[in-house]
């Protein structure tokens, strides 16, 4: 007799999910003595206890285990996704929430992370599996998983571990306490926490429904408010310390909202020959083959004039369309975010119009949602008077343990970033543009320099590629990238761009061109290959990009006497600088032929 329905069943791998029986010790069944991941629908409809595979299924969970239930008031935050429970005195309780990863790796996260039996409050579960159907497991909300980023849930999941904590201690109404208590943890939350905006509020709004206090759009404006003052005047600003004494209660939950939790005591791992080869760690692809992958910093640097926002706009605007660029071959469709410091937004836009006109012209589909920018004028516009926060700035000599006071700008970008991976569910490429302008820094300084590296590498070691625009050292590129070259020895890719002068230029009409050589500093995935080669490149106002190899002043001559419909013979004649034999130009000729630069009469 069949244990559980088949049309349960059928209904779960129509959503997706790999399954597996699930014995009464909780633990999967096991076929020879191995996990399995191929059971058919006829064999689970014979089992009593069926259970989804996290891995194999591409989905993580999270799991309410609060016997106190403190945690589980604030499951309705969370975004609406598949849900399942028990079944208690016929009543059906939410316990856990399956979402799908996509792409991303979900992390494992377990609070409190050291406990006795019976005291976990709340899970991310990523590699096993979770009993679903049988006995009282009951599933609530059949619709699909939702494709939301574990970042983004491993917020809500601190919070609400956190949040369940505090519900313990919270005053009660008639103690006049309540508002110095949100003052305090409004405080907390900006001072001490990476969490977005808008998270925050809702969980300040959830305490005040639970606890039936009345004053819900004054507690959560203090959220903002709070935010506003750590900007201007961090000194004022409580932190968790305060709410604590406050509340006269330790908060331990809320070390693991600290933006610099202290890491657990633990040994580092041996991993020898043998337990190498069976790891399978996340891959990492290329978004723009060879010189970005959706794990990578990198930097574009040139002289004024160089086109380094043209250039940096234009991979992205490629990347989040999925489109090739330079060369370069499209491998990842990624959302992108471009953050432009020093153009007004007018010209800014202006430079990306250019570039989609040669969109338009060419009926290459362009990705409007995925493609996000930021400007001075956006900020001032948003009430951000300043524009930018420094996301460096020196640190005092006199004093090592001096407060790092780039954070605040770091965070707002970080927060940034993970908005837009909230919004489109995927993790986007960012680029900085410029350093000069987001930092108040010795840029020759090595020690200046490594927040704002310890803090790109964090990212795209999060999975938030990047890549920053600089300039040249003393005006010239030979020098590299202004500032300390500690810099580069983290760095993935190096872009250089250099101007072209007037001996190298073509002839493109318009004033809002781009001619330009590009070369390469470092190379870590393609150093040393054909990719490895420098190479001229060209825009027009009407954003058609063409790449050359690089060119000569002779082959410039041989290139416009050819466009002139001049013969070889009439080249020497006509040009006196064209200081090269005859038969030397007919190999030049070829090989300009040869490489598609100029086209032979016959293919015209």
């Amino acid at each position: 007799m069949e244990s559980i329905a088949v049309g349960k069943i059928k209904k779960l791998q129509e959503l997706g999910f790999n399954m597996t029986p699930v014995l009464l010790n909780k633990k999967p069944e096991l076929v020879r003595g191995k996990w399995f991941h191929g059971w058919t629908l006829k064999e689970l409809a014979k089992k009593e206890r069926i259970g989804v595979w996290h891995k194999q299924s591409g989905f993580y969970d999270c799991d309410f285990d609060d016997e106190k239930k403190n945690c589980h008031k604030f499951m309705p935050l969370f975004p609406e996704t598949f849900t399942s429970g028990k079944t208690i005195d016929g009543v059906s309780e939410k316990t856990h929430l399956i979402y799908n990863s996509g792409t991303e790796t979900p992390i494992y996260e377990s609070y409190p992370k050291v406990c006795r039996k019976g005291d976990k409050k709340i899970e991310l579960l990523t590699n096993k599996q979770t009993w679903i159907l049988g006995d009282d497991r009951v599933v609530i909300n059949d619709i699909p998983p939702s494709k939301i980023s574990p970042h983004i849930i491993s917020d809500y999941v601190k919070m609400t571990y956190a949040f369940g904590e505090l519900l313990e201690h919270w005053p009660e109404a008639n103690k006049g306490m309540r508002d110095g208590a949100h003052m305090r943890l409004a405080g907390a939350l900006a001072r001490e926490t990476n969490v977005p905006t808008e998270i925050k509020e809702k969980f300040v709004e959830r305490l005040c429904e639970i606890t039936g206090d009345r004053e819900v759009r004054n507690r959560v404006n203090k959220i903002r408010y709070q935010e506003k003052q750590f900007k201007e005047n961090p000194e004022k600003v409580y932190g968790i310390g305060a709410l604590s004494e406050y509340l006269d209660v330790n908060l331990p939950a809320f070390d693991v909202l600290k933006n610099n939790v202290e890491k657990d005591k633990i040994d580092y791992p041996l991993i020898d020959g043998r337990k190498l080869t069976a790891i399978e760690y996340p891959p990492v692809r290329f978004v723009l083959r060879p010189i970005f992958t959706e794990r990578s910093m990198n930097q574009i640097y040139g002289s004024y004039g160089g086109g380094k926002t043209i250039f940096g706009l234009s991979c992205s605007m490629a990347m989040c369309s999925g489109q090739d660029f330079a060369g370069f071959k499209s491998e990842l469709k990624v959302p992108t975010g471009y953050l432009e410091s020093e153009l007004p937004g007018d010209d800014f836009k202006d430079r990306r119009n250019s570039i989609l006109q040669g969109y338009t012209d060419n009926n290459i589909p362009f990705n409007f949602d995925g493609h996000f920018t930021l400007t001075m004028d956006d900020l001032r516009m948003a009430g951000f008077k300043y524009g930018f926060d420094p996301i460096a700035v020196s640190s005092n000599l006199n004093n090592p343990d001096a407060k790092d006071y780039g954070r605040r700008g770091r965070e707002h970008i970080s927060t940034w970033v993970r908005n837009i991976e909230k919004k489109t569910g995927k993790k986007p490429f960012f680029f900085l543009d410029n350093i000069t302008m987001l930092t108040e820094f010795d840029e020759n300084r090595a020690q200046d320099w490594s927040p704002l590296t310890k803090w790109l590498i964090h990212e795209k070691n999060n999975g938030f590629a990047n890549c920053f625009i600089h300039h040249p050292n003393k005006s010239t590129l030979k020098g590299g990238s202004s500032g300390s070259n500690a810099k580069e020895r983290l760095l993935d890719t190096s872009i250089a761009l250099e101007k072209l002068d007037h001996k190298h230029r073509f002839a493109l009409g318009g004033n809002k061109n781009v001619q330009c050589k590009v070369s390469f500093d470092k190379g870590r995935n393609f150093a040393g290959s054909d990719w490895d080669k420098e190479f001229m490149l060209t825009m027009t106002e009407e954003g058609k990009w063409t790449k050359y190899p690089m060119l000569d002043k002779y082959d410039f001559l041989i290139i416009e006497g050819h466009n002139r419909g001049l013969s070889v013979d009439d080249m020497k004649e006509e040009f006196d600088d064209l200081k090269i034999a005859v038969k030397t130009i007919y190999k030049r000729l070829k090989k300009l032929k040869d490489m598609g630069v100029i086209k032979d009469e016959t293919n015209r």
